[in-house]
């Protein structure tokens, strides 16, 4: 079927067509002239004949005017659809919305009606497409554009600004709530999974906001300064939204150094591991380690390793940086005790890379470690960005008999019905419960909660953040199986920690007081 979108007429047709026109137009007059009045033609004074030419000649040039016309008409409608609308969703494309957030800054500064450009883009987009294929990437971001277009005011202007990015200029009295409400709701929507051809796949997104005439008129600015305000929404964590404020500037420029720097930290070498011991709090032995990455910078000392993995994973970094940390750490497995285990946190880019079976069998064979003494630490996102393909992954991991554990248990995807699909076995129960479980009897009830939820489905659970010893005796009392935290020990480099028998002496002493 021909594509409606291209040009009905190409330019040389369009030249025939204006010369027959025209041609036209004077040949169907004189014949007209002719019919009309016979041989009297012939005896028509010279000036009459002459006025007769000229009015003919002047026909044909509007027969040819108006076809020539008709064509720029039609080919400015054209060019407007290749330059001005994305091809694959049919919203405004990047330049269109530039002259959109351009048109709105105007009208805003004149009226003081506030106008919000909210920065909608999908976290970690490119390893999605690499990861589910480019075909099914694009089948994404349409439904994602239709979704848009259904949960927004008519008339407000969407374009997709980015491969994986949104723009959406939201005028103050087309909400009919208050707009951090609004966006709110629009990130709930717009993050529930999504129908592929193929599969169910979830997102996340990160959101920034900037508001007319008040943070700018430059739509350039506009743009940047919503930018801004989507990366300090994404480094707060999943499905968060942020506005925009003069200090996300400096934030921005850090984020471009440690950017800039990670790939000649990883050539330095500045990068090493650190394990914080995990306990039994039965018997008080610790039974496994969890490999923490350290960065190290020579002039900058040491940096946040919430600090530069996001970056890293958008970048693609975190590629070569977790293949270094997973076999660091199987290696270091054989420095540890026998009866001893290391677990290594696994990021979603590496979860859904297509070589990641292959590199951890790579890791094991080279280290020469028995696989129960190595454990994976996969976050709920990871798993919930491809389903099919994480429970296969997952069935492979249990089937080369590693340990899989379920990494901030509670924070990430709301819908259970994933913990009967997938193999694992043990749920990690998040700091932000543990911390709060003095202050908070909630807390303790989602504990309790999630210790028996373990249980009916016959894994073990593991809590993280465990600071003080009211904590402990907490989830001892609420059934935990095993702990980490600063109140047991703190992440060392392997050469640090203690002896194996002396650290089993110190805890089985601690758990014997929180009896």
């Amino acid at each position: 079927m021909r594509d409606t979108k291209t040009p009905i007429r190409g330019p040389v047709f369009r030249l025939l067509t204006i010369a027959a026109a025209g041609i036209g137009s004077f040949v169907l007059g004189l014949w007209g002239l002719r019919y009309g009045m016979g041989d009297q033609v012939a005896g028509l004074p010279a000036e009459a004949i002459g006025a007769i030419i000229a009015s003919l000649c002047a026909l044909a040039a509007a027969s040819s005017s108006l076809s020539f016309f008709a064509g720029v008409d039609e080919s400015a409608n054209y060019i407007f659809r290749e330059t001005q609308v994305d091809k694959l969703t049919g919203l405004l494309g990047r330049t269109a919305m530039v002259g959109k957030v351009a048109e709105a800054a105007i009208a805003t500064s004149r009226s003081g009606t506030p106008v919000f450009l909210v920065d909608i883009d999908i976290d970690r987009f490119k390893q999605i497409n690499d990861a589910i294929g480019y075909s099914q990437g694009d089948e994404l971001i349409k439904l994602i554009a239709e979704r848009l277009r259904a949960n927004l005011p008519d008339g407000v202007e969407i374009g997709r600004i980015g491969a994986g990015e949104f723009a959406v200029l939201l005028p103050d009295e087309a909400v009919k709530e208050p707009v951090d409400r609004a966006v709110e709701k629009l990130i709930e929507t717009l993050m529930t999974p999504y129908q592929l051809s193929s599969h169910l796949q979830s997102i996340n997104l990160s959101v920034g906001i900037v508001a007319m005439p008040m943070d700018g008129t430059d739509p350039i600015l506009l743009l940047r300064r919503s930018n801004l305000a989507l990366q300090h929404a994404r480094a707060s964590g999943i499905g968060n939204w942020a506005v925009f404020e003069p200090h996300m500037g400096r934030v921005a420029d850090k984020r471009q150094w440690i950017e800039s720097e990670l790939h000649a930290a990883y050539k330095r070498g500045d990068f090493e591991l650190h394990y914080q011991p995990q306990h039994d709090l039965s018997t008080g032995r610790v039974v496994g380690y969890e490999a923490l990455i350290r960065w190290h910078h020579p002039d900058h000392g040491t940096i946040a390793p919430m600090e530069f993995i996001p970056i890293a994973e958008e970048t693609g970094m975190i590629v070569p940086i977790g293949e270094w940390v997973l076999r660091r750490a199987c290696n270091d497995a054989r420095l540890l005790p026998a009866d001893c285990f290391v677990a290594v946190n696994i990021s979603p880019v590496q979860f859904m890379a297509k070589d990641f079976l292959s590199l951890v069998r790579n890791a094991m064979r080279d280290s020469g470690i028995a696989p129960h003494r190595l454990e994976l630490e996969v976050t709920e996102t990871a798993m919930m960005q491809d389903r099919e393909r994480a429970a296969a992954i997952l069935r492979e991991l249990s089937d080369m008999g590693i340990s899989v554990a379920v990494d901030d248990f509670g924070t990430g995807y709301s819908n259970l019905s994933y913990l009967i699909d997938f193999s694992f076995q043990k749920l990690k129960i998040d700091r932000s419960f543990v911390s709060r479980m003095e202050q908070d009897s909630s807390s303790g009830a989602v504990v309790s909660t999630i210790v028996g939820l373990s249980r009916a489905l016959g894994v073990h659970t593991i809590a993280e953040g465990v600071e003080t010893e009211t904590q402990a005796t907490l989830l001892r009392a609420a059934g935990c199986d095993v702990v980490q935290g600063f109140f047991f020990g703190k992440p060392k480099p392997l050469a640090l920690q203690q002896p194996a028998a002396a650290s089993m002496v110190v805890e089985e002493r601690r758990v014997a007081n929180l009896h």
